[in-house]
């Protein structure tokens, strides 16, 4: 006979579950809630693992109790009521009438006001998490920052469907630590608002296909360029700050993106301010610097610029000759400065780095798409580069770059799979799903860290850059037979 959980639990539970409807399971603060305490997460995870990793922990639990335990209408109510698959990012309100409607079908606000049956919907749900825990297998402690490498968490889901659920909730976190002034935080959730890591939060959010129109995106958009500067460049940080390369070109993808979506013509001024900054501050036969006029350029920068250019090139006809030739003199600079072993370093004359050569190989792969612009000659080499300075772990080795003095992380995990997914071919498959499988174990639940950094906003930002390339590479419909990555997967990498 089945055992039942004790009526105080449920209802604490079932509370808890309730409290998620609002932000969406993704976006919600999970660490202290009784949810990840249940003894299906406990079992997942191990015992004694730390509160973010306990929340991750649930997530994944949650997503197959709903995806294989509940069924036809019970399914999609517990989707629409946590925000998942197509719900991801949908108003509560808008999800908590969905499952009303689909309980029943005269349901109205002016009849049925505030009486959706939710507390049914949440007790199934709840039920189902309980009897989850007789079909899991004990698995050894997830890594945490104090534990060693090797101590991870294995895994049994497929390699589309773990990247597809991290790429939503990353963009749910950002979404959740937005501050209210409409800017989006420059390290950790509170800390204030940053032009250039907003702009960067959300070109990334555009390159995981979510809703450029969506309104709390635009509010973020407006922060930044309210907070630009009198040259039309974007700051480092805030109005009177010096324009980067970095912040400008990533700010351009971003209104790029609300462009497409909505069709403004405030948005369109807006990317022809944007472009023409660019074009104006190249360096004479060259790419770009971080911070124009300042000193020789950055290969980072000029692939920002690259890519920022390539992505407006056919929304601003009038301007194609102009963009047209300064994309071919920056990609013939890129030709200049490959090194013999086909990487590319921070500058011209810096020795080959991993990270480095995998942003150029994601920007080699978009420029393809550019007429007349032919990058097949330098991707093949540095293909193997990438593939050859993967650690065991399915590691690479971060960058620094020190523009101007300034600090500037080019996390490695994340560049070369960013770089490796989106050019390579399936000869490179294995070291791609090496790299999804080093990269996984920085994903905190929510958002990305890496264990030598206290920053939350650019590892995420670059995150769900990389995931969304590997999401893509293996989406099941653009694989053999449709299957999901050849087979299942753990986070340990076997």
């Amino acid at each position: 006979m089945e055992e039942t959980p004790a009526v105080d639990s449920i209802d604490i539970h079932i509370e808890a579950l309730k409290a998620l409807i609002s932000p969406g399971v993704y976006a919600a603060a999970l660490e202290d809630s009784p949810l990840i305490d249940l003894p299906a997460v406990v079992k997942r995870v191990g015992l004694g693992s730390a509160p973010g990793v306990r929340a991750r922990g649930f997530i994944d639990v949650l997503e197959r109790v709903v995806a294989e335990q509940l069924k036809m209408n019970d399914r999609k109510a517990a989707e629409m009521l946590f925000a998942l698959g197509e719900w991801t990012g949908k108003p509560a309100q808008e999800r908590r009438v969905a499952v009303a409607k689909l309980r029943d079908k005269h349901w109205t606000w002016e009849k049925n006001y505030r009486k959706e049956p939710l507390h049914l919907d949440l007790r199934k749900v709840y039920l189902a998490l309980s009897r989850e825990v007789d079909t899991l297998k004990a698995v050894g402690p997830v890594r945490t920052p104090l534990q060693p490498v090797h101590e991870v968490q294995s895994a049994e889901e497929p390699h589309y469907r773990n990247v597809d659920s991290v790429v939503r909730r990353s963009c749910a976190w950002v979404q959740r630590v937005q501050n209210k002034d409409g800017g989006l935080p420059s390290d950790n959730e509170g800390s204030m608002s940053c032009t250039w890591t907003t702009a960067g939060l959300l070109w990334a959010m555009a390159e995981a296909g979510e809703d450029a129109a969506a309104l709390w995106r635009q509010r973020a958009l407006i922060w930044v360029l309210d907070h630009g500067n009198q040259d039309r460049g974007i700051p480092i940080v805030g109005k009177g700050d010096p324009s980067i390369t970095d912040a400008t070109a990533q700010a351009l993808m971003a209104i790029c993106a609300c462009y497409e979506s909505t069709g403004d013509g405030f948005y369109r001024d807006k990317m022809t301010d944007l472009t023409n900054w660019l074009v104006l501050h190249q360096e004479p036969g060259s790419g770009w610097a971080w911070r124009p006029g300042r000193e020789p350029s950055w290969t980072a920068s000029t692939c920002f610029a690259l890519i920022a250019l390539g992505t407006v090139l056919p929304l601003l006809p009038d301007q194609r000759e102009n963009i047209q030739e300064s994309i071919r003199v920056a990609q013939q600079w890129l030709l200049t400065t490959q090194n013999n072993d086909c990487g590319w370093g921070s500058h011209k004359g810096d020795r080959s780095r991993a990270a480095i050569t995998g942003i150029v190989l994601f920007t080699l792969s978009r420029l393809a798409a550019v007429p007349r612009i032919d990058s097949t000659d330098l991707i093949g080499g540095a293909l193997d580069f990438i593939k050859e300075s993967q650690r065991p772990d399915g590691t690479w080795a971060s960058t620094i770059d020190r523009p101007m003095g300034h600090t500037i992380t080019r996390f490695g995990d994340a560049y070369c799979l960013l770089g490796i997914s989106a050019a390579s071919s399936k000869d490179y498959e294995p070291s791609i799903l090496q790299g999804v499988r080093a990269l996984m174990k920085c994903h905190r639940g929510s958002y990305f860290q890496y264990e030598d950094t206290v920053m939350h906003s650019w590892p995420t930002r670059d995150g769900i850059l990389a995931f969304s390339a590997a999401r893509e590479r293996l989406r099941p419909e653009k694989r053999p037979n449709g299957d999901e990555g050849g087979g299942a997967w753990d986070y340990a990498g076997n």
